[in-house]
């Protein structure tokens, strides 16, 4: 690939970066709870089910409810985290690529 190729694919990578504020290291999780009450459904079935942040930090796994209204927000912040991973690497490629041929806008 051409230097200038290279330049452009960077750019093209940075134009697509999602802004960082809101990305979050974590996965969403369901679970299955039973309540313990005696003539509750959930005794002979599936238990009630519950949606979880699960964020593993400072080596513990840490569990947080996520309200509903909060499913599509903490979704796309997850899904923004692992966009810019992705994108961070190939940045990374494209600029050891550029260092190596000795270019000066590294």
């Amino acid at each position: 690939m051409t230097t200038d190729a290279l330049k452009a694919r960077r750019q093209e990578l940075l134009d697509r970066m999602p802004d960082p504020a809101h990305v979050m290291r974590a996965s969403l999780i369901t679970r299955s709870i039973k309540c313990g009450k005696p003539n509750c459904r959930c005794t002979n079935g599936e238990g009630h089910k519950s949606l979880y942040l699960s964020s593993y930090y400072n080596g513990k796994t840490q569990l947080d409810s996520v309200p509903k209204a909060y499913k599509d927000k903490v979704s796309q912040s997850i899904k923004d985290y692992e966009d810019i991973t992705a994108l961070l690497a190939e940045l990374s490629c494209i600029n050891l690529e550029l260092f190596r041929r000795r270019e000066d806008d590294l």
